[in-house]
């Protein structure tokens, strides 16, 4: 539709302008005169104001109708009509009856309406509920306060949100700050975009607003903090590295160290080049897009329904924009979680080399292919350990003088690595690793362990000795205190 100006509305709606700017103002829409300009959806807020239909007047009560008066009527037109026998009717046409007027003194006789053949109608032994005008108009009166409650709330939020805690109520809003909880309202804030999914057009022209808005976050976070993603990227360089295949390893296992290196560089590395090149790529795509839209040739778009440019195959724009917002706060946490466990990570990648280093030691000895199989299995316990880990701070809950459960397992997996040959060393990491199940009250966690260390339930991993040591200790409680029961006298003799 065309634009709407103050002045037009004021015709429209027969109201003043003072009112209409007055309501425009409390909605959080600046208009500053009479000659200002409102968007389609501001006219249909304002239509919907202005132009809603005044409530229906209640119902007057009816008049009680006067009592009628009765007349005592002659006894022998009385006893005539109770004695004359019925006349049959004459043979020929009906004469339609005509409604009589009532005489003075006499009710008016009820008339028969219509049917209406409209109403639904009720089967015998059936009430049918009938809406009355009156209780619709009470509904729509109703649902109309529920939607401008809304919109006013909705403009509310609008304006009084900010990005930050440093953010100015009114103005212009600064670029979003990059953090583990930026959220997909603080990437598209004050971001106008025609309806992405509308059309191709839009959401194109939409994907490079937002590739735009996303590369100011990220570079600005880059900006603020590039000293420590530096020193980061620098600690996570050996894993970020090219994956280098040793030929005394087959196919299958080159393959597997290097998936297990690339992902230990996505868990530790900040992220922060890699989520550029993607939204750059994208960027470049939309920017594409629209230029061919401008050179388009509308008899292919018009009859060709595989042409790209009106290819329905897009991802919604609202799950693109989620997908990009976690993304950039991907990195955000990442930073966080590198700093806050900086030593413990360099110790992973450090000993993510030791682990492939001692298989192919292995290798080059000749161990059997048991072994060889062992040692791969352990190995792949410990990426799960470390992939678990990074996801689950509570095996990185830090408890006076004690280590966290993270580092005991990790101890625990390379003393069982360095032992294999011994037969009691999968007992004792069993043991060990039943014991820190004791220290973790999560479900998840404990779960994790118990299927990491390959615990079975109702099995006594303590060696023969240990189980003896504690059967004798146990013995020699229960025989002291039946001894205390006995003899109390003494105890107290000797106080």
């Amino acid at each position: 539709m065309a634009t709407k100006r103050i002045y037009q509305l004021v015709k429209e709606f027969e109201r003043d302008d003072k009112e209409i700017i007055a309501f425009l103002t409390s909605q959080g829409i600046k208009v500053t005169n009479k000659l200002s300009a409102v968007s389609d959806e501001t006219y249909n807020m304002l239509k919907a104001k202005f132009m809603a239909p005044p409530p229906p007047p209640e119902p007057e009560p009816a008049p009680e109708p006067p009592p009628a008066v009765k007349e005592d009527a002659p006894a022998e037109s009385s006893e005539a009509s109770t004695t004359q026998p019925t006349q049959p009717a004459p043979v020929g046409k009906k004469k339609k009856k005509k409604n009589k007027a009532p005489q003075p003194g006499q009710a008016p006789q009820p008339q028969a309406q219509p049917q209406d053949k409209t109403q639904p109608q009720a089967e015998p032994g059936e009430d049918i509920k009938i809406i009355s005008d009156e209780k619709i108009a009470n509904m729509a009166r109703r649902t109309q306060s529920i939607l401008f409650e809304g919109i006013k709330a909705g403009n509310e939020f609008i304006r009084h949100y900010s990005t930050h805690s440093g953010g100015s109520v009114t103005g212009k809003r600064p670029i979003p700050i990059l953090t583990p909880n930026l959220d997909t309202w603080e990437v598209l804030f004050n971001h106008k975009f025609e309806y992405p999914d509308s059309s191709p057009a839009r959401y194109w022209n939409a994907v490079a607003k937002l590739m735009t808005r996303a590369f100011k976050i990220n570079n600005a976070f880059g900006m603020s903090h590039r000293e420590e993603l530096a020193k980061m990227r620098e600690a996570t360089k050996p894993v970020g590295m090219k994956y280098e295949a040793r030929e005394i390893f087959t196919d299958e296992e080159n393959e597997l160290f290097e998936a297990q290196q690339k992902l230990l560089f996505k868990t530790f590395g900040h992220g922060a080049g890699l989520v550029n090149d993607n939204l750059y790529a994208l960027k470049l795509k939309a920017e594409r897009m629209k230029v061919s839209y401008e050179r388009m040739d509308f008899l292919e778009y018009v009859t060709n329904p595989n042409d790209e440019m009106r290819s329905n195959d897009r991802v919604p724009f609202n799950e693109l924009a989620e997908a990009v917002t976690y993304a950039l706060r991907g990195i955000a946490r990442r930073y966080y979680f590198f700093y806050d466990n900086e030593e413990r990570i360099n110790k992973i990648i450090k000993d993510f080399f030791v682990w492939i280093d001692g298989y192919a030691k292995l290798k080059e000895q000749g161990a059997p292919v048991e072994k060889l199989e062992k040692y791969l299995e352990l190995e792949k316990k410990f990426i799960s350990l470390v992939e678990f880990m990074s996801f689950d701070n509570l095996l990185l809950y830090k408890k006076k003088n004690k280590p966290s459960p993270f580092d005991t397992l990790s101890d625990l997996l390379a003393a069982y690595r360095d032992n294999m040959d011994d037969p009691d060393a999968e007992r004792d990491f069993k043991y060990k690793a039943r014991g820190v199940t004791n220290v973790t009250f999560k479900p998840k966690e404990f779960v994790f362990i118990y299927n990491f260390a390959g615990l079975e339930p109702g099995v006594d991993y303590r060696t023969p000795e240990m189980i003896a040591a504690a059967e004798a200790a146990k013995a020699a409680k229960e025989a002291a205190e039946a001894e205390q029961k006995e003899n109390p006298a003494d105890k107290t003799d000797e106080a």
